[in-house]
């Protein structure tokens, strides 16, 4: 790349596109705008409504699963899928050292430890070669993350697991209709988390849900969710008359039938959203094959991808300033999180040199934009303003 190319617009020449190419936009139509209406004008606005429980039953579905519950957060679902086992204080759990917080938040909420583990450089994923060390008697638990929508190899984590007696909350916050081996993620582990945040596939604004096949945790997870309360079943079978009783400490952890008509809604063109942004990373793969010094994350053998994200990784020493240059151009790139390590508040947890492939994930990886109304000229905008940069 030639960085003092007059012609790019970091150094003042005319930019690709105009207008700022976001990186992120919700995909809501006039369903979503008519669900929300109508379910605030039945004036049932509380929590765990029937919209709620229709999202739930339809979701379950989807992903083939028993039980799926709708939260009011990924975080709260994390939470939740630990306090579910009462493992004793201290326990440890596997954490990937490239993730958000939550992650790490729902181990530490519970007085348990996070035991962070590297990734693999070329898609930010849970090296599997590197669990095995880290089990000790206090180990618990393992939490595989979905980087980007990219499903580790569960079948080996589970293997894992299953010859450790390990449970596995499995933090498919980013991969809503991505599959491993024709399974959807949410069905792959004994405790699943989703989000449904403004920047996810499927969004309800703010939102998360736990899904599992489990009886026993679902029916406690009802609970805990619903601050200790026996209201889920009071609510269904009105077995007492006209009250419900408070037995076991819990959360207000529920969400409004508001946001449960919009889950409906969005759950309904998941799959169109998510080909969608097939079609564009498709041509991104197409368009910018070959670049010197640019490569794709590494989709795990026998996944499918959901393309929450579209991540490129770039020479380390010229990241920002490739940032900065598509930004220039209109294309707004960015760099996502860092590892947990790297973080004010995990820095005790380890440094640069005991996490390789989590350092040389983060040096290289940048964003670019992806969404169902991207539209295709500026898709084409985006590959230009690459490209342009690139040359």
């Amino acid at each position: 790349m030639n960085k003092s190319n007059q012609k790019l617009a970091i150094n003042g020449g005319t930019p690709v596109s105009a207008n700022p190419i976001l990186i992120h936009k919700p995909y809501l139509d006039e369903d979503d705008f008519k669900s929300v209406d109508t379910a605030m004008r039945t004036t049932f606005i509380s929590g765990d409504g029937p919209e709620c429980r229709e999202f739930e039953k339809n979701l379950a579905k989807y992903l083939d699963v028993k039980h799926a519950l709708f939260l009011n957060s990924a975080t709260t679902a994390l939470d939740l899928a630990f306090r579910v086992k009462d493992f004793p204080q201290g326990s440890e759990v596997i954490v990937p050292n490239f993730t958000y917080t939550s992650t790490a938040l729902g181990v530490l909420y519970n007085n348990l430890k996070v035991r962070l583990v590297d990734v693999y450089e070329d898609n930010g994923s849970i090296d599997l070669s590197k669990i095995e060390a880290l089990i000790n008697n206090k180990t618990v638990a393992i939490a595989p993350v979905d980087y980007g929508g990219i499903p580790p190899d569960m079948d080996k984590l589970n293997e894992i697991a299953k010859k450790y007696n390990l449970f596995v909350v499995h933090d498919t916050a980013q991969s809503i209709g991505s599959e491993f081996k024709g399974k959807k993620t949410g069905n792959l582990a004994d405790i699943s988390t989703f989000s449904f945040h403004g920047t996810k596939n499927l969004t309800t604004g703010e939102g998360g849900a736990i899904t599992t096949n489990d009886d026993k945790l679902a029916e406690r997870i009802k609970i805990l969710r619903e601050k200790g309360t026996n209201k889920y079943s009071f609510l269904t079978d009105n077995v007492t008359r006209g009250y419900y009783e408070y037995v076991d400490i819990g959360n207000s952890y529920v969400q409004s039938n508001i946001l449960g008509a919009m889950g409906i809604t969005q759950l309904n063109k998941l799959d169109w959203m998510n080909n969608r942004r097939k079609e564009i990373a498709d041509y991104y793969l197409q368009e910018l094959k070959g670049i010197d010094g640019l490569d794709f994350l590494n989709i795990t053998e026998g996944a499918t991808h959901n393309w929450h994200l579209f991540g490129i990784l770039v020479p380390p020493a010229d990241k920002y300033w490739i940032m900065d240059a598509l930004r220039a151009e209109g294309v707004m790139s960015n760099v996502h999180y860092t590892p947990l390590h790297r973080n004010k508040y995990y820095s005790n947890l380890g440094t640069d040199n005991e996490f390789p492939g989590s350092m040389k994930f983060f040096n290289r990886l940048l964003r670019l934009p992806i969404y169902p109304s991207l539209t295709d000229n500026e898709k084409e905008l985006v590959v230009k303003a690459v490209k342009k940069n690139f040359a």
